[in-house]
């Protein structure tokens, strides 16, 4: 494996998932993240923060790192929710064109103003790069935010970076879930920025068997994940909304113990049932939404976990 113990990630919104391969790749992370159940979960595999706001961006001064990485809060542009961020999108334009990532206090004021202030986190790994100029920078957000990113990769440019920008598909590197999202890349070390490699072939829903040549099959949840116990029934899992009286009993007309199980999801389907998406085990997984509490239950009722 490549050596990657001298490059530093200076990681925005950094949840735990980023920071786990991070860590697989023996690079270093100083990591920013306020949620407290992400920072337990972050200190209980080994991972501390560096501190918790993003806007407090004068702690990052003095933090060494080449690499920049962040995945601003998505509530306000996700199809799962209200869209205000959707419906702001001229007004975030304009205030990346007009410079407002410049400075930091006039750039949270913006965002304060903002029907859902979370809107306004999306600008400001633009201010980070601004102000520490990392060799390399990576920003993954839904497929609505890719408008903000290619006004990034418009000043990016300007700043001396090679940029690239587009929809990146999860499953096509392995992840056992057909997950879009929004990606740029961008470095300044004389090398052009361009997208992996797909190591993996698309999910055709309406032609599942249909697959990308030169590359391997996509991953399926019973790949990941291996075969419901013996002792549990085969159950479906749904996504926002599952009644907790079905959790881990629904056998959709198999014996306990098949290994295949049914989740559903309801992303993007404005709550109607109608619309719901169904994934067997031995396909990838769809996108879900729940809470998570409820999806802790999910989990344990139907993983026996």
């Amino acid at each position: 494996m490549k050596d990657y113990s001298h490059h530093t990630v200076l990681e925005l919104f950094a949840g735990h998932g980023v920071g786990v391969a991070i860590k697989e790749l023996g690079a270093n992370e100083h990591a920013v993240e306020k949620a407290p159940d992400a920072i337990a979960t972050r200190r209980a595999n080994g991972m501390d923060i560096a501190y918790e706001d993003v806007w407090d961006v004068h702690l990052a001064e003095g933090l060494e790192h080449d690499t920049q990485h962040g995945s601003p809060p998505c509530p306000s542009f996700s199809a799962a929710g209200k869209g205000s961020g959707r419906k702001q999108m001229p007004l975030i334009l304009d205030a990346i064109q007009d410079g407002i990532w410049r400075d930091i206090h006039e750039l949270r004021a913006w965002s304060d103003s903002l029907e859902d202030p979370r809107t306004g986190l999306t600008v400001v790994p633009l201010h980070y790069a601004y102000r520490f100029n990392p060799t390399y920078i990576s920003l993954e957000q839904v497929p609505a935010v890719l408008p903000i990113w290619e006004a990034y990769a418009e000043v990016l440019r300007g700043m001396g970076y090679s940029v690239w920008v587009g929809n990146l598909q999860a499953e096509q590197y392995g992840v056992p879930q057909t997950r879009k999202r929004a990606i740029l890349m961008a470095r300044r070390d004389g090398k052009e920025a361009r997208p992996p490699k797909p190591t993996h072939s698309r999910y055709y829903s309406h032609d599942p068997e249909k697959l990308d040549p030169g590359v391997a099959k996509w991953v399926s949840m019973a790949d990941a994940i291996g075969s419901i116990p013996a002792d549990r029934p085969s159950p479906t899992v749904t996504g926002g909304g599952c009644d907790d009286r079905r959790l881990g009993a629904l056998r959709d007309g198999r014996p306990a113990g098949d290994p295949q199980f049914t989740v559903v999801s309801n992303y993007g389907t404005g709550g109607d049932p109608a619309k719901r998406g169904r994934r067997m085990s031995t396909e990838p997984a769809a996108t879900i939404t729940s809470k998570f509490d409820r999806m802790k239950k999910v989990a344990s009722g139907a993983l026996g976990f």
